[in-house]
């Protein structure tokens, strides 16, 4: 690709809003690269048969829902990722959502967020958009990309019947409290110590496997934000040990937002039940050197190298 093209391709890219930092000139000139696949991405559809609360507009949500879905089968992904808070509250308003969902024809993935917890349903097992897994941790292989999906609800005053459990959060704000961390509020939670370890040792057989590592939870871990997991601070100890990481993914903060450190892009897709009308959600295709974050609605478009 001669120079001017590549002029030419990244006045494109600035001007529709599809540059960033991370785009270079090696990015711009592998762009007729065919993706290796694609995956849909959403995030805080939070439904509820419920009136407008401030800037969250409950009811819509399904109609933005069905338009994503509509969307990611136009596009023929591979599969969507949900981040947690599919409800706002009440069990019953997991039956319109996942009724759309499970007639889409597509393959889904959740994480479970805090307010899934507001269903009174404090078994994993038992909510629609359940874990793979009853600890509510799993990870599968695609393309010799490692897909891991946490549980950030694990230690939290909200999502345990268990008194230790509920307790174990309790000191872990308290202490947070007391340094006065942003973080410090009971709609996070945190990674447990078994979790933990089963995580490093995904990392570490991917790292074997020599695959490329997507993580997915409902809450961030960077930047600093009031919205972070309890213990984010030993999960980015834990993160930067490894090379072979692409990028932490998450909802949770439904203004967005992003954040790099050591070469890992840490990506907060909007909410999904934020404003009336204006949807929000994303398409993510992955190449052999980048991802191309196609936002839909008032999730913006991002190409990221790793």
């Amino acid at each position: 690709m001669n120079q001017l093209i590549i002029v030419i391709l990244a006045n494109y890219f600035i001007m529709t809003g599809q540059y960033n930092e991370n785009i270079h000139k090696s990015q711009i000139q592998s762009q007729s690269q065919e993706a290796l696949f694609s995956f849909g991405m959403l995030a805080d559809v939070q439904y509820a048969d419920a009136d407008p609360a401030g800037t969250r507009f409950y009811r819509s949500s399904l109609v933005k829902l069905n338009e994503a879905i509509e969307s990611f089968k136009s596009d023929s992904v591979d599969f969507v990722i949900t981040l947690g808070d599919l409800i706002d509250r009440d069990y019953e308003s997991y039956k319109p959502a996942m009724k759309i969902i499970n007639n889409s024809g597509l393959k889904f993935y959740h994480v479970t967020g805090n307010h899934d917890y507001n269903s009174g349903k404090k078994s994993s097992g038992r909510m629609p958009a359940a874990y793979k897994q009853g600890k509510g941790y799993y990870s599968f292989t695609h393309k010799k990309f490692r897909f891991v999906f946490l549980n950030g609800n694990e230690i939290s005053t909200y999502a345990s019947s268990k008194k230790s459990v509920r307790k174990q959060a309790e000191n872990l704000l308290d202490s947070l409290r007391s340094t006065g961390s942003p973080n410090a509020m009971e709609w996070n939670g945190a990674i447990g110590n078994n979790q933990l370890l089963w995580f490093e040792n995904q990392l570490k057989d991917a790292a074997v496997e020599n695959e490329q590592v997507f993580i997915f939870c409902h809450f961030p871990v960077f930047p600093e934000n009031v919205h972070n997991l309890l213990n984010n601070n030993e999960i980015l100890e834990l993160i930067e040990k490894h090379d072979n990481i692409i990028a932490w993914i998450n909802g949770h903060n439904h203004a967005g937002n992003y954040g790099n450190t050591n070469a890992t892009h840490f990506i907060t897709l909007k909410g999904m039940v934020e404003t009336s009308e204006t949807n929000s959600f994303a398409r993510i295709d992955v190449y052999r050197n980048k991802i191309w974050i196609v936002g839909r609605g008032r999730e913006k478009n991002q190409i990221l190298a790793y």
